[in-house]
């Protein structure tokens, strides 16, 4: 006969492994969201988004800035694009006084998780950004660039129409 600890134990582990979850994938719906763009103004991911570009480190945030240089809100939106950026390791006063100048100088809105929630399950690999293609919030296609010129060239054709 087991030990009653012994089943405890291992009913305990299955759970809280149970409760991990993993980034999103191919096939995956990813739920409707809301943030705050650098200009306060509401940005939405939801059954109209079409494509998202995340980013969760500066180099992929470089990567997409020098890539949408030029490129407008406006642009963005009849797109059905959203760029979205976890700044939640951002420190707060490195955001206020440095990046958020900055980034209010540009063409085009941030959608901006600064708490990291909405988006800790949106894949990315490290140093790059990531183009999700999305039908009706279900993932569909997943790409990473680590090149300006690479991300500009995929966009290009979705900006342009």
């Amino acid at each position: 006969m087991k030990s009653p600890k012994l089943l405890l134990f291992f009913w305990l582990l299955m759970v809280s492994f149970s409760g991990w979850a993993s980034e999103f994938a191919i096939g995956d719906r990813l739920p409707n969201a809301q943030f705050e763009d650098q200009f306060a103004n509401a940005a939405v991911v939801n059954n109209e988004t079409r494509w998202v570009v995340f980013t969760r480190s500066m180099a992929g945030a470089e990567v997409v800035q020098e890539a949408l240089a030029g490129a407008t809100t406006a642009q963005l939106s009849h797109a059905h694009l959203i760029y979205v950026a976890d700044i939640s390791g951002m420190p707060s006063l490195i955001f206020k006084l440095v990046a958020l100048p900055k980034m209010q100088d540009l063409g085009y809105s941030i959608a901006l998780d600064k708490e990291g929630e909405f988006t800790k399950y949106y894949p990315v690999a490290d140093g790059t950004a990531a183009l999700l293609d999305l039908k009706e919030m279900q993932l569909t296609q997943i790409r990473y660039f680590d090149s300006a010129s690479a991300l500009k060239d995929a966009l290009q054709p979705l900006l342009s129409h």
